[in-house]
């Protein structure tokens, strides 16, 4: 089967419009066919292993950055957990010191109850 020829018009623009509107199909395949297709599927292949691999890459690069960003904020955990636990202990020896003191306390105005009525009873 063979190819209508290029309508012919006064004008080139208007031949090659009127070629794009009524294409004409013929069912014979080339080297250049073939080829056109090999370059085809080698650039959407391309275009997908590329994709994949850049993809690939920038979650690396976010894994690790993400592994930055947590390693940082168990240091601040860690840090707190220690300032809390240190807090946590001189709480507990003010406590104790604050008991002693109000035990010595206790203990002295008992003493002076002691001293008065003592005094009192001498009079």
């Amino acid at each position: 089967m063979t190819q209508d020829p290029l309508p012919v018009a006064s004008d080139g623009v208007s031949a090659w419009l009127g070629a794009m509107v009524h294409p004409h199909f013929t069912p014979d395949i080339n080297l250049g066919h073939l080829l056109h297709a090999l370059v085809v599927v080698t650039t959407v292949g391309g275009g997908i292993v590329g994709g994949y691999l850049s993809l690939r890459r920038d979650l690396e690069v976010q894994r690790a950055e993400f592994r930055v960003a947590l390693a940082g904020h168990e240091a601040r955990l860690t840090f707190a957990e220690r300032v809390h636990d240190e807090r946590r202990v001189e709480d507990r020896q003010f406590q104790a010191e604050m008991r002693a003191a109000l035990d010595r306390v206790m203990q002295a105005i008992g003493g002076l109850r002691t001293e008065l009525v003592q005094k009192q009873n001498r009079k």
